[in-house]
């Protein structure tokens, strides 16, 4: 480990001593993990004999739209930032430190595997719950599976996603800065669950999300809805009954039927519609009906 923690500090020195500001390192290091990923995963796409045909759609450049608003720091500037600030305040009273003194092989198992399992439970409430859910379909409207939908999100539900881990990092004593190198492997590792790529892992199956799992919770098929959750780790749905039989024919067909993917714009405003629709509609129609 100390090769790495070496390894690591090597490269955040390097990056410090470019002449780039805060956003124009974003912008680079964002395009520079999107090349990476995109280069590891098209390859993967090829051998495999996979179709590539979804990189020249319009809805991969929504996607990709995403990943650099994401990933350039734009969202953690504007949104997470601030509202780690605001609930920082209360936790400073509840911080515990209780896993502080541990190594940091330590910290790096207990945030891969906690947060996954945290993860699966919080996707599960985002199809359960109404306001959850409209915020989610921004995801789930994507019918061109690609690697790059793993950024497909709505900024909404990514803050309450940022804040629903950050809240016990922060009470347990975590150190978040070790989640860098579990970042970059559940990036390349989400990337490629969201592609068609035909990779099963035989008795690895149950154990770890492969993209034929992953694709049968993006199914249009409403006997697959609310089912594979887990993102990182398929044993949640496993365990806990929520997983597909593992020997159905993979689905053709994915997204949102009404929710279209496109324009970039709609994916931003149709859970605002489906909020309107859900809680104010059936408000008014009961003021109507008293009147």
């Amino acid at each position: 480990m100390d090769i790495l923690t070496s390894i690591i500090g090597g490269v955040r020195q390097a990056w410090r001593i470019l002449a780039f500001g805060p956003f124009e390192k974003g912008v680079t290091l964002a395009m520079l993990v999107a090349i990476a990923i995109y280069v590891i995963v098209f390859t993967i796409e090829r051998l495999t004999g996979t179709r590539t045909a979804n990189y020249r759609s319009k809805s991969f450049l929504h996607d990709l739209g995403y990943w650099f608003y994401y990933r350039a720091g734009i969202h953690g500037l504007l949104l997470v930032a601030p509202a780690t600030a605001i609930v920082d305040i209360p936790l400073s009273f509840v911080e515990t430190g209780l896993f502080t003194p541990l190594p940091y092989v330590a910290h790096l198992l207990i945030i891969f595997v906690g947060s996954d399992f945290a993860a699966y439970w919080i996707h599960r409430a985002e199809h359960r719950f109404k306001f959850m859910w409209a915020f989610h379909t921004t995801h789930h409207s994507q019918e061109r599976l690609n690697f790059a939908t793993i950024a497909r999100f709505h900024p909404v539900e990514m803050l309450y996603h940022n804040i629903l881990v950050y809240i016990p990092l922060r009470i347990l004593g975590l150190d978040p800065t070790v989640w860098l190198p579990l970042f970059l492997f559940s990036q390349l590792h989400g990337g490629i669950t969201h592609t068609k790529i035909p990779w099963k892992l035989g008795p690895l199956y149950k154990i770890v999300a492969t993209p034929t799992f992953h694709s049968f919770h993006h199914s249009v098929d409403p006997a697959h809805h609310n089912k594979n959750f887990s993102s990182m780790f398929s044993i949640w749905d496993h365990l806990f009954g929520t997983a597909v039989n593992g020997n159905e024919a993979k689905p053709s067909r994915f997204g949102l039927d009404g929710i279209p993917s496109t324009p970039l714009l709609s994916t931003l405003t149709t859970p605002f519609r489906l909020l309107y629709e859900s809680y104010l509609v059936p408000l008014r129609g009961r003021g109507m009906g008293k009147s």
